[in-house]
């Protein structure tokens, strides 16, 4: 690099810089993406329709399915 000027070497190094930035933020995409799809969020809510009280299996707040509370005593 002794044949390159103060602003060459600056340019180069901004692109480095740049270039491994990105490769950084699709790196961190592609791992949230992954662990998303592979790791779930279950959870239970409770709801009251008239006298029956319903138990309903949730995965990131869509229902995937309910029952009475009555099966489950």
């Amino acid at each position: 690099m002794n044949g390159l000027d103060k602003v060459e070497k600056t340019l180069i190094i901004a692109l480095v810089t740049s270039f491994v930035s990105m490769l950084l933020v699709a790196g961190f995409g592609i791992y949230a993406s992954w662990y998303t799809a592979t790791h779930h969020d279950y959870g239970m809510k409770t709801v009251r329709t008239g006298d029956v009280n319903w138990v309903c299996l949730t995965d990131r707040g869509t229902t995937i399915g309910c029952d009475t509370v009555e099966e489950y005593r």
